[in-house]
């Protein structure tokens, strides 16, 4: 397989805000930190933070990026996710086609992310 070693990119504004959040929200670490470029060790993927310069048009925060993390309660992450500034934007619930509770959540740069919860299918 040529792909391999996945990462995410989140563009962010506040490189320092961004990573509290990451690090507070999810406890991870920096395998890689700079003022312009931080790579969050999350195991089997990494997910880099990326600053925006200054009036730069060309690159954003993406609303919704494709970051979906398994976690065994939504609302326990989701008290930590507002504590740290990201807000939760939409909570899907389990039904006949998907087995999954799924929340969608901003950070606090604006960059979209989702948090599944298995609950299996309703009765």
């Amino acid at each position: 397989m040529n792909g391999r070693r996945p990462i995410f990119i989140h563009y962010v504004h506040d490189m320092k805000r961004a990573c509290k959040f990451y690090e507070s929200v999810f406890d991870v670490s920096p395998s890689f930190a700079s003022g312009g470029w931080t790579t969050l060790n999350f195991g089997s993927f990494e997910l880099a933070l990326h600053i925006l310069s200054p009036g730069d048009m060309e690159e954003a925060p993406l609303p919704h990026a494709g970051l979906n993390l398994e976690v065994d309660r939504i609302e326990a992450m989701q008290m930590r996710i507002e504590e740290e500034g990201g807000k939760m934007m939409e909570l899907r619930e389990a039904d006949s086609q998907v087995p999954d509770r799924v929340a969608t959540f901003r950070d606090t740069e604006g960059n979209g992310f989702e948090l599944r919860q298995h609950v299996g299918f309703p009765t």
